[in-house]
C-alpha cells in the first residue's frame, strides 16, 4: 500500500491532499459529547493525564479502522470505551470528517455493551458508500491506500512510543520494516516456489522410475498380440452370428406351423370335452323330463289352471262367509258388553234401596216399606230380563265361533290344494324348460359333430409329432449358437478391457515422458523465480534504505540546527542501526547521545517512515514526543513543529501535557480539562 521510493518528498501534494477536519465523540470513554475541528498543520490537545487527550487519538483510530493499537494489543476491551462514569452509558458513537482528492467523507461507528462494533457508515460528497464495519474498513484502506499496519508504524506514534522503532530487540527491525515493505509476500512466494521446486523434482524422480518399469513390461508388444486376438474372436463372433440368425429364423417358421397345429389341436380337444359334456347332460336331461311327466300324472297347463280356478274360488267363497260371520259375532260382543254393564247398573241401584231410610235421599219425601218392595220387585224382574238376554247373546256367539272354525278348517285345506296346485304348476314349467334346453344341446351336439369330423380330417398326429420333435432340435441348436456367442462376447469384452489397459498403460507412459520434460523447464523456471524473488527483496530493501536516509537527511538539517551531529541515517549490520553523524564518525543513537538528539533523530525517522510509505498524505500523530525531553530540547522541539513541521507534513496531531509545547501549534489548540475525583466528563476548551 505504502510508496517506496519517491524523488521529492517535500512537495505538495494539492491533488491528494489528505486533512481531517472534524471528530465528534458520544459517550466515548470520558468524553460525554466532545467535538474537535481541525486544520492543516500542528494540532494539538494538552492537558493532565487521564483528561481523555489520547482517547482522542485512539477514536480517530477506530473510526478509520475499527481499532486502535491498545486494543489490538488486547489491552483494552470495546466495553472500555463506552462511558461509565458519572453516568453508564450502554453505547457509544465515533463519527470522522475528512477530505482527500477534493472530496469529502464521513466515518460513523457505533459500540454497544456486550455486542460490540454494531453499526458503521462511511459516505462521500453525502452519498453512502458501505454500511457493513469491514466493508466501511477496507473503502479507507482504498481511500487511504494504507491499512492499520501501516498506519500504526508510520503514522500513529502512540503514548512516550516516539522511539518505539529504538525499543525493538536488535534482530527483529528487520523483520518489522520488512512487513511494512511487504516483504514477507515476496518470502512466501520464495518458499513456496522452492517446495513447488522440490516436489516437482521428487515427482519427477518418481515418474522417471515409472517410466522405466512401463518401458520393461513390453507395452507395444503386448498391445499388437492383444489387438491381433480380439480381431480374430470378432471374425469368429461374426461367423456365429449369422448362423444363429439362421437357426433362430428356422426355429421361428417351425415354430409358427407348430403353433397352428396346436392350436388346431386343443381346439379338437375342447370340442370332444364339450360333446362328452354335452351327452353327459341330455342323459340328465332325459332322466329328469320323465320324473316330471310322472309327477304330473298326465295333467297339462290348462287343467292346472281350471283346477286352480276353482279351488280360487272355493277360498274367496269360504273367505266372504268369514267376514260375515266375524262382524256378526263383533255385534253380539258389543251387545253382550252393553248388558253386563246394565246388569251393573241395576244391582247398585238395588244395593242402594235396600239401604233406603224412611225419606228419599233426593226429595226427602216420605219412603214406605210397601214402597220399597215396590221398588226392589221392579229392579229384580229387570235384571232377571237383562241375564237372560245376556245368555241368549253368549249362545249365539258361541255358535257363530263354532262355524268360523269349521270356515277355518275348509279355508286351510283349499290352501293346501292350492299349494299343491301351483307345485304342478311350477313342475310343468320345469318340464317345459328342459325339454328346450334338451332341444339345444341336441342342436349344439349335432354342430360340434360335424366341427370334429372337419378337423379330424386336417389334423395329423404323426405330423404334429414330427414337427415338433424338428423345432425342438432347432431350438437346442439355438440355444447352443447363443450360449457359444456368449462366451465370445465375455472373451472379447475382457480382451477389450485388457487392451484398453494396455493402451491406457501406454498413454501413461507418454504422459509421464512429456510430464518429465515439462516439469524440468518448470524446476529451471522455478530455481530462476526464487533467484529473482531474493534480488527484489534485497533492491526493494536497498531502495527503501537509500529513500528513508534521503528523507532523513534533508529532514536533519532543518530538525537539527546545530553542529555536533551533522548526519543521520538508517544503516544495516546485521540488523537495521539508526546511526548520526558527528566529527568523529558515525555513532549509534542507542550509544552516547542526549535524551532530545535521540528525541530529533526518532522524530526525523518517524517522518521519513511517513514519507516514505505513505507520501500522499503527509500525516503524523504524536502522543507525548516530550516525555524525556529537558526544557531547552522543549522550547526546540517548539519551534521545529511551528517552523519546520509544515515543510515536512501537511497535518500533525500532538497529545501533550507540556503547557509550553502550545508555541509550536499552528492549528487548532485544544485544552481538556476533567474533575477526576468526582468521575466528571471530559470538558474542551479551544483557544
Amino acid at each position: 500500500m505504502g510508496l517506496v521510493g519517491i524523488e521529492n518528498p517535500f512537495k505538495t501534494y494539492s491533488q491528494l491532499l489528505f486533512v481531517i477536519t472534524k471528530i465528534r465523540l458520544k459517550n466515548w470513554k470520558s468524553h460525554l459529547d466532545s467535538e474537535f475541528r481541525f486544520s492543516n498543520g500542528v494540532n494539538a490537545f494538552i492537558g493532565r493525564m487521564g483528561v481523555g487527550k489520547s482517547s482522542v487519538m485512539d477514536a480517530i483510530s477506530f473510526a478509520l479502522y475499527g481499532t486502535f493499537p491498545a486494543h489490538k494489543s488486547r489491552k483494552v476491551p470495546l466495553d472500555e470505551l463506552i462511558m461509565k462514569k458519572p453516568q453508564k452509558k450502554r453505547s457509544s458513537t465515533v463519527e470522522l470528517f475528512f477530505q482527500i482528492q477534493g472530496k469529502d467523507y464521513s466515518i460513523k461507528r457505533v459500540l454497544e455493551l456486550e455486542k460490540g462494533t454494531t453499526a458503521a457508515e462511511i459516505r462521500e460528497n453525502g452519498s453512502l458508500l458501505e454500511v457493513n464495519p469491514r466493508g466501511v474498513t477496507g473503502v479507507v484502506e482504498r481511500i487511504l491506500q494504507m491499512d492499520y499496519d501501516l498506519f500504526s508504524r508510520a503514522v500513529y506514534s502512540e503514548q512516550n512510543a516516539l522511539d518505539y522503532f529504538l525499543t525493538i530487540p536488535s534482530g527483529h527491525r528487520k523483520e518489522l520494516i520488512d512487513r511494512m515493505l511487504r516483504l514477507e509476500r515476496f518470502e512466501k512466494a520464495r518458499e513456496s516456489a522452492v517446495s513447488m521446486a522440490n516436489r516437482l523434482e521428487q515427482q519427477g524422480e518418481e515418474k522417471a522410475r515409472m517410466v522405466s518399469d512401463l518401458e520393461g513390461e513390453g507395452l507395444g508388444e503386448k498391445r499388437q498380440k492383444l489387438e491381433k486376438d480380439l480381431q480374430e474372436l470378432k471374425r469368429e463372433s461374426g461367423e456365429l452370428k449369422v448362423r444363429y440368425k439362421a437357426a433362430a429364423s428356422e426355429g421361428k417358421v417351425l415354430e409358427e406351423r407348430l403353433s397352428v397345429f396346436e392350436e388346431k389341436e386343443a381346439l379338437l380337444n375342447e370340442i370332444k370335452s364339450r360333446l362328452s359334456g354335452i351327452n353327459s347332460a341330455l342323459k340328465e336331461m332325459g332322466e329328469n323330463i320323465t320324473d316330471c311327466r310322472k309327477r304330473l300324472k298326465g295333467k297339462d297347463r290348462g287343467k292346472i289352471r281350471d283346477e286352480a280356478a276353482e279351488i280360487k274360488k272355493l277360498i274367496e267363497k269360504n273367505l266372504s262367509e268369514q267376514e260375515k260371520k266375524a262382524k256378526k259375532a263383533d255385534n253380539y260382543r258389543e251387545r253382550i258388553g252393553a248388558l253386563n254393564k246394565e246388569i251393573s247398573i241395576i244391582r247398585k241401584e238395588t244395593a242402594k234401596f235396600e239401604g233406603l231410610g224412611a225419606k228419599c235421599p233426593v226429595c226427602e219425601s216420605p219412603v214406605t216399606e210397601e214402597k220399597k218392595r215396590e221398588l226392589l220387585e221392579e229392579r229384580k224382574k229387570r235384571e232377571e230380563g237383562t241375564v237372560h238376554e245376556l245368555n241368549m247373546h253368549v249362545e249365539e256367539t258361541k255358535r257363530i265361533n263354532e262355524e268360523r272354525d269349521k270356515l277355518d278348517e275348509k279355508l286351510r285345506k283349499a290352501e293346501l290344494k292350492m299349494e299343491r296346485v301351483s307345485e304342478l304348476y311350477d313342475e310343468v314349467k320345469r318340464l317345459e324348460e328342459l325339454e328346450k334346453r334338451k332341444q339345444e344341446y341336441s342342436g349344439e351336439k349335432e354342430s360340434l359333430g360335424g366341427e370334429r369330423k372337419r378337423l379330424e380330417g386336417q389334423f395329423d398326429k404323426a405330423s404334429l409329432k414330427t414337427l415338433r420333435k424338428a423345432m425342438e432340435g432347432k431350438k437346442a441348436e439355438e440355444a447352443s449358437l447363443k450360449e457359444r456367442l456368449s462366451g465370445l462376447g465375455e472373451r472379447i469384452e475382457e480382451g477389450a478391457e485388457r487392451l484398453r489397459e494396455v493402451r491406457g498403460r501406454e498413454e501413461t507412459l507418454n504422459k509421464y515422458k512429456k510430464e518429465i520434460i515439462e516439469g524440468e523447464k518448470i524446476h529451471g523456471d522455478l530455481k530462476k523465480f526464487t533467484r529473482a524473488l531474493l534480488l527484489t527483496q534485497d533492491q526493494l530493501r536497498s531502495e527503501f534504505l537509500k529513500t528513508v536516509n534521503d528523507i532523513m537527511d534533508r529532514i536533519w538539517q532543518e530538525l537539527y540546527p546545530y553542529g555536533d551531529f551533522e548526519g543521520i541515517r538508517l544503516a544495516i549490520d546485521g540488523d537495521y542501526i539508526l546511526q548520526l553523524k558527528e566529527p568523529g564518525g558515525w555513532v549509534s543513537v542507542e550509544g552516547r547521545v542526549s535524551g532530545g538528539e535521540r528525541s530529533m533523530a526518532c522524530l526525523a525517522l518517524r517522518i521519513a517512515f511517513s514519507l516514505a510509505f505513505i507520501p500522499n498524505l503527509r500525516w503524523l500523530i504524536l502522543d507525548e514526543p516530550t516525555h524525556n525531553l529537558d526544557s531547552d530540547s522543549i522550547e526546540h522541539f517548539a519551534r521545529v513543529l511551528r517552523e519546520r513541521m509544515p515543510g515536512f507534513v501537511e497535518q500533525v496531531f500532538l497529545i501533550t501535557h507540556e503547557e509550553r509545547i502550545s508555541e509550536g501549534v499552528t492549528g487548532s489548540l485544544y485544552k481538556l480539562e476533567r474533575d477526576k475525583e468526582q468521575d466528571g466528563p471530559t470538558m474542551v476548551a479551544e483557544n
